[in-house]
């Protein structure tokens, strides 16, 4: 059908090209006021429906057919550009009509133009909605991508001889991915490269991004752009259009981002300031910019995005040595049967707990808290405050107060009361418990509780003598992701052995430090990388819809966004039921690797295995674990929910993840139970009813959900 045009221009199997009237009409409703999505002079934006996704109908107001000069103008523009961040044009219509108007008492006809340009649809609007002040929802990293794209996208019209003439928040689209468009190509034109051109007409864009110079004599240049691309540098940065301070900026944004991120804020502020240069021959050119961006990326990942940091004296940004994670918030627990001080105590408290102190101080911005539990008054002291790394063995380290409150008499008042005091930091992303157990408890009672407390942050247990409770300690570590109990005695103070040291390391830090006085190595970089398997959990031997979705959606969809975290990889599980069998593979994610470029495909290594879907999650377990931390692994667990086999879950009840395994349906709700039980057996996993639509349409709450699950596994 010849509706189908659009559609098809819309999948990328034809070019833009001219579209019916017809079409237009109909995927909009008639222009209904209900599709409105944006005005202004140029006239109305309309939301037009289409089979497969959603697209923007942009229709002029009506004007005389003799002046159809700048709709050619932004049509043979918009035919010649293909860029990422140029909002992607699908096609155009016009329509010539006459009018009669009645002059001096006589009716007079004349032809008008109604001008029509389809686009892709920006579903997360224009720029102006989001930079409204400077406190606005937007995140630092979002708002350079924000500038980054925009610079990309200019290079890339002035590459290409175009000159836009009204760059403004307004005219900056924004996908579901944040990722920036610019529009509205009315105004535009072509200029010799270098080139310069006086005009005598006035052109409409905004005031505040009309460079001084067409001000004040109609010249239109390439500068032009740059200046209103400044202003909008300063927009997202500031929420202000006014020329930016560089330590003031700086000054704000140290309150907001990690120290590392501030290089980028001066970076960005810097270039800001060299674009609204009152002269035009002073500003620097849309090359030079992103290059200027490049090198500044290109500095970050070599040192270590936290190698950037916060001269705090000067207010200037150096490179600096700085630990390769943080901050850490730990919390010891004095699990001991007593109401005086024993020698399990001093152990801890002029021992242990000061130990931790300091490795802490390699850890910017972290917390360090005690919870001590007295089984017979029923009461508890603690506190929690920052680690100053100034504070060492030989200045010594300030005190912490005794805050005294009631509690049960049973120990577990005091696990869960550390949890609570990491969980009040605002996240238990980075949280950890040390469980202290003197080896001499005498009630039995004292351990009640914790076997039906499940923590959200490692809980490490160790005993100071004796092996009574060591059931007890290891089942509480047990219920936490990642904890462990440690059946080597901790030794009296203060020969604190050199094992124990290192153990503490790996426990904060993932470092083993042969001498404690110095601190970890830094990492290459703080991103990454991140161990995902998505498993396919389809009762069927043939591919399904379903399995399509995932296959030739999701799949891709996963290894996109594994592009930003550096050495990641990406494995797949399908069990296929019947014939027992199952195919696999994990490999490193390729960034170079992109939808144009086309991704390399997976082997398909064929392995037996049982009929349940329990085999294919304890492997996909399995493949995580084989990459030698269960740290950042994520399992991505796929329902068809047309399973009819009753044994199809069998097993997966008695599963305990060490990673967040995060469980999907794709339709029907018969086995939601199964799926709501494998994600709750798992540190962090969650299930998601919201079915998953069929490809090409994956919804953008599922791309921002797969975005949070992603970045939750993350630890700094």
């Amino acid at each position: 059908m010849e509706h189908n045009i659009l559609e098809l221009i819309l999948d990328g199997k034809e070019e833009p090209t001219c579209v019916p009237l017809h079409i237009l009409v109909d995927i909009t409703a008639k222009f209904s006021n209900r599709r409105v999505i944006g005005h202004g002079g140029f006239g109305v934006v309309y939301k037009g429906y289409l089979r497969n996704g959603i697209v923007a109908v942009k229709k002029s107001s009506s004007m005389p057919a003799t002046q159809e000069e700048e709709f050619d103008r932004e049509v043979k523009n918009m035919l010649r550009v293909k860029h990422e961040n140029i909002i992607r044009f699908l096609g155009y219509c016009s329509n010539t009509h006459m009018i009669f108007i009645e002059h001096e008492g006589k009716l007079t006809g004349a032809r008008v133009l109604d001008t029509m340009l389809c686009f892709e649809f920006a579903s997360n609007g224009n720029l102006r909605k989001h930079i409204n002040g400077d406190d606005s929802g937007l995140e630092w990293p979002t708002r350079y991508k924000i500038i980054k794209g925009v610079c990309e996208g200019l290079y890339y019209l002035h590459s290409s001889q175009i000159v836009h003439r009204d760059l403004k928040p307004e005219n900056i689209l924004l996908d579901e991915h944040y990722k920036p468009k610019i529009a509205d190509f009315g105004l535009s034109k072509t200029l010799e490269d270098g080139a310069s051109k006086v005009i005598t007409k006035s052109n409409t864009a905004s005031e505040w991004y009309i460079a001084p110079e067409f001000r004040s004599g109609g010249v239109e240049s390439y500068e032009y752009d740059i200046y209103s691309l400044g202003v909008i540098i300063t927009e997202i940065i500031t929420g202000s259009r006014e020329k930016p301070n560089v330590e003031n900026v700086s000054r704000y944004w140290m309150q907001r981002v990690r120290m590392a991120l501030l290089y980028q804020v001066e970076t960005c502020t810097k270039i800001a300031v060299r674009c609204v240069n009152p002269q035009r021959k002073g500003r620097p050119k849309i090359k030079d910019i992103v290059e200027d961006l490049n090198k500044m990326e290109t500095q970050m990942l070599s040192q270590g995005l936290d190698a950037i940091a916060l001269n705090s004296s000067s207010g200037k940004l150096s490179s600096l040595h700085v630990p390769e994670r943080g901050p850490l918030d730990v919390v010891i627990v004095y699990a001991f049967d007593c109401s005086d001080s024993t020698s399990a105590w001093y152990t801890v408290d002029d021992g242990v707990f000061w130990m931790v102190q300091e490795k802490l101080t390699h850890f910017v911005d972290s917390c360090l808290g005690y919870i001590y539990v007295m089984l017979t008054s029923n009461t508890y002291t603690c506190d929690m405050k920052p680690v100053d790394s100034g504070e060492t063995k030989a200045t010594g380290y300030t005190s912490f107060a005794r805050n005294r409150t009631t509690c049960k008499k049973d120990m577990a008042s005091g696990l869960a009361e550390a949890h609570k005091m990491i969980g009040y930091r605002g996240s238990y992303q980075n949280g950890i418990i040390l469980f202290f157990s003197d080896g001499l408890i005498n009630k039995g009672d004292f351990f009640d509780g914790t076997e039906n407390f499940t923590s959200k942050v490692p809980v490490h247990t160790f005993t100071l003598g004796g092996d009574a409770n060591n059931q007890c300690l290891l089942e509480i570590a047990a219920n936490s992701p990642g904890g462990k109990f440690h059946t080597a005695p901790v030794p009296d103070r203060p020969n604190l052995s050199p094992t124990f040291s290192r153990l503490l390391d790996s426990i904060l830090g993932g470092t083993t430090m042969v001498d404690d006085a110095k601190p970890p190595k830094p990492s290459s970089s703080a991103r990454g990388p991140l161990d995902v398997v998505i498993v396919y959990a389809f009762d069927c031997t043939n591919s399904t819809p379903a399995w399509y979705t995932v296959d030739g959606g999701v799949f891709w969809l996963v290894q996109e966004k594994l592009t930003q975290y550096a050495d990641s990889c990406l494995g797949y599980i399908y069990v296929m039921s019947t014939p027992n069998t199952y195919t696999c593979d994990m490999k490193p994610v390729d960034s170079a690797e992109t939808k144009a470029t086309g991704y390399k495909s997976f082997a398909r290594r064929r392995m037996t295995c049982t009929k349940y879907m329990a085999s294919g999650l304890v492997e996909a377990h399995k493949m995580i674990g084989n990459r030698g931390s269960y740290q950042n692994g994520i399992i991505l667990f796929f329902s068809d929910g047309l399973i009819n086999t009753g044994d199809f879950f069998d097993g997966t009840e008695s599963f305990i993840s060490k990673v967040p395994v995060h469980t999907f349906t794709l339709g029907g709700d018969a086995y939601n139970h199964g799926l709501q039980a494998i994600a709750a057996n798992s540190p962090g996993g969650t299930f998601n009813p919201v079915p998953i639509p069929e490809i090409p349409q994956l919804s953008a709450p599922f791309k921002k959900l797969l975005d949070g699950l992603l970045r939750g596994a993350m630890r700094d």
